[in-house]
């Protein structure tokens, strides 16, 4: 790029210009290290022009302190303008400004200015790039600027002016706006002088500022005012400073440190004790010094000790407000006689503290008072007839708890997710919720049964079993207390409304369970008699030992809806052994399911549906009824009158009584079963009887089996074995 034809001075690196007495440094853009802040500069611009604050070096864009034009398609007229200026404060001038920056443009009809006011009208030019009528080098952008800063002699200015202006050339009174055309700046330090010193006054009138006695920690409240702002206030005793107490100043500001009320705390323990002269010295943002008016104070640090206090009756929670506190009170020798006492009562969860002087007895403070419910610490501290007191020697805290309001509280609305969950919301801000139950009754009997209820936060919870509670109208009741003792009831929901509820609350829901038999339904037509076999569901079915049957069923909603992936326990219990678990099933996009079991006892199928938070449980029950088994045997099978055969046998239906079993051994006579002798088995299932025939004649054929009878203790039905044929031969018949 052509570099501009004006003369430029030699650069200098841009560092802490250090202010001189009378001065200080207004910092701006990259000046201020901290902010890049340009608030002391105001702005201005047409339309068409802009100007843009951007002085931190990292971000997108031109960066800077920056006045131009708009760029478009199109022009601006003649006279428009942005600038950016800084102003000295009231009764200040300017002595020095260090700055850096650059200037660009690609229509020669702008100019490009930097420079300072004097009251005087006179000005001094820092950057002045002057419209003219045509640019060397046409086509091609002008530029120049210093990457690093330069301090130029502005002394008794009182405006900086950076602008860039529309001229125009040669009687066009336009520019364009096709390019961008700017100035911009990168650091800016003004320095400032000024002369003239602060006014301070003290304000605050108080024991410390009246010349009374005082010890400890005092405050001096005063007020300042100068044209520049006070840095420090600072507590002058004797002629001597005692500190300083420093005012928040912002260099990037035109009026960098504030004026107006202020306060500053002494420390008298510090100091020398008795009576000196006071005053105050400001320090404004030049370096000026004012002092206030002389006062005399009176400083005596010698204070009583801390002594403990006791609350009668404890520090727990009480829903009246009177507490009694008490003390003793040693004696000491010449030592002035205790006078009063000082307490502070201070909110444990925060707030504002309340300090107070108690007269009269100085052993006991009798039904004090706290300002509002709550937690409260105490402290107590003492004064003597000199009126030393220190509350830094005040008593180790006791806590005041104070609670006179019952717990408010109301039902939640019950989740549509989980209808049986229910919670009253208690709110209790001071001592907090102790407990409290959740009672459930009849609508209209004035019976409660209280329901198993939990404390969850600032929630009463507790859980309806709708599945074992009648079904009908009823209403909740909550009571709730807090730490003070105070309690409430309600059975109305937060918007108000009665607490009633119709229960079940979850969807009623059905299974079907049963042995899947085939049976033979009949039917009729027009034409002809039909048969055809449907299959069944049975309760009870009787099953052989070791048979095996299906359980079949279905899980369906209170509107007949069958309920898919409802996951179906399967339970079994006889009567000797417990309830236990078999299988966990899960049903099919028709709700149904099906369950293979072999049978070994007699034996209840409890099919269980645990429900869900939305659906009630259900379940049925399906008994299968196994009769007893043996084997049988006999030997031998063909006998002649008056000998004996044995029949022998082994108990299949485990497990065996601890007793035996006992068999009924039976014979066909006239065409039933009879029983003719009785026998139990040994502890390992067998069973044998020896029968000896007397009163056959001819051939006869006879058919034996071994009853197995149900018992008390045995899961198995009553039972027989397959029966077996003996052929006894006698003298002929007579």
């Amino acid at each position: 790029m052509a570099i501009l034809a004006v003369a430029l001075v030699a650069l200098v690196a841009l560092g802490a210009v250090t202010a001189r007495a009378n001065e200080f440094n207004i910092n701006a853009c990259q000046a201020d290290r901290g902010e890049f802040s340009t608030q002391a500069f105001e702005d201005f611009a047409n339309r068409g022009m802009m100007w843009k604050r951007a002085c931190d070096p990292e971000g997108p864009g031109l960066r800077g302190l920056v006045t131009a034009n708009v760029v478009r398609a199109g022009r601006v007229v003649r006279g428009s303008r942005s600038f950016f200026i800084l102003k000295a404060p009231d009764g200040t001038r300017f002595s020095r400004l260090t700055w850096s920056g650059q200037a660009r443009r690609q229509d020669c009809r702008y100019a490009l200015q930097l420079w300072a006011d004097r009251p005087d009208g006179s000005t001094v030019a820092i950057k002045n790039v002057r419209a003219n009528r045509g640019c060397p080098n046409a086509g091609r952008a002008q530029a120049a600027g210093w990457p690093s800063a330069h301090t130029y002699d502005i002394g008794g200015a009182t405006k900086i002016v950076q602008r860039v202006l529309c001229v125009g050339a040669d009687g066009t009174p336009y520019c364009s706006s096709r390019g961008l055309n700017y100035i911009r700046t990168f650091k800016a330090q003004a320095t400032v002088l000024d002369v003239s010193p602060p006014g301070v006054s003290i304000t605050q009138d108080n024991a410390f500022t009246r010349g009374e006695w005082v010890n400890g920690t005092q405050q001096v409240g005063y007020a300042t005012l100068d044209n520049v702002g006070v840095r420090v206030v600072r507590p002058v005793f004797a002629g001597s400073s005692y500190g300083d107490s420093l005012r928040p100043c912002n260099y990037a500001q035109r009026v960098p440190c504030p004026n107006g009320p202020g306060s500053l705390v002494v420390d008298t323990t510090n100091l020398a004790e008795g009576s000196q002269a006071f005053a105050l010295q400001a320090e404004d943002a030049a370096g000026n010094l004012g002092q206030s008016s002389t006062a005399v104070v009176r400083v005596d640090n010698t204070a009583p000790g801390a002594v403990p206090i006791e609350i009668e009756g404890g520090d727990v929670w009480r829903n009246r407000n009177a507490f009694d506190v008490a003390w003793t009170n040693a004696e000491e020798a010449d030592r002035a006689p205790i006078t009063a006492a000082h307490y502070r009562l201070c909110p444990i969860a925060g707030g504002d503290c309340v300090t107070a002087r108690h007269l009269g007895e100085v052993t006991r403070v009798a039904a004090l008072a706290v300002p509002s419910p709550g937690e409260w610490q105490l402290r107590i501290w003492r004064e003597d007839g000199a009126g030393n007191q220190e509350p830094a020697n005040a008593s180790v805290p006791v806590t005041l708890r104070y609670d006179p309001e019952p717990p408010e509280l109301g039902f939640e609305d019950p989740s549509s997710s989980d209808p049986t969950l229910v919670s009253a919301v208690v709110t209790d801000e001071v001592s907090g919720l102790a407990g409290g139950q959740i009672e459930l009754g009849v609508e209209g009997s004035g019976t409660w049964q209280s329901l198993p209820t939990r404390q969850a936060g600032n929630r009463l919870v507790a859980r309806i079993d709708d599945a074992r509670v009648p079904a009908g109208r009823y209403v909740l009741r909550a009571t709730a207390r807090d730490q003070a003792a105070n309690q409430s009831s309600t059975d109305l929901r937060l918007d108000g409304q009665p607490m009633t509820i119709t229960l079940p609350l979850r969807t009623p829901t059905s299974v079907t369970a049963g042995v899947a038999t085939q049976r033979r339904i009949r039917g009729r037509d027009r034409r002809r008699r039909s048969r055809h076999r449907r299959t069944v569901l049975v309760p009870r079915a009787r099953v052989p030992l070791g048979g095996q049957v299906t359980i079949v069923g279905q899980v369906r909603s209170r509107d007949g809806q069958p309920v898919p992936g409802a996951d179906i326990s399967v339970l079994s219990r006889s009567a000797t052994s417990p309830e236990r678990a078999l299988a966990v099933l899960r049903t099919d996009q028709r709700g149904r399911y099906t369950y293979d079991v072999r049978a070994r006892a007699t034996s209840v199928l409890r099919v269980l549906y645990a429900g869900t938070s939305t659906r009630l449980p259900s379940q049925r029950e399906v008994a299968l009824l196994v009769p007893a088994a043996s084997t049988i045997a006999t030997r031998p099978r063909r006998v002649l009158n008056g000998q004996a055969v044995t029949f022998v046998g082994r108990l299949r239906s485990l497990p065996i009584p601890a007793a035996g079993k006992l068999v009924e051994l039976q014979v066909v006579l006239s065409d039933r079963w009879q029983t003719f002798r009785t026998v139990r088995t040994d502890a390992s299932g067998i069973w044998r009887v020896r029968y000896r025939f007397r009163r056959s004649c001819g051939l006869l054929r006879y058919r034996f089996r071994a009853r197995l009878p149900a018992e008390s203790g045995y899961p198995f039905e009553s039972g027989h074995t397959r029966p077996i044929g003996v052929r006894v031969r006698g003298e002929p018949c007579r």
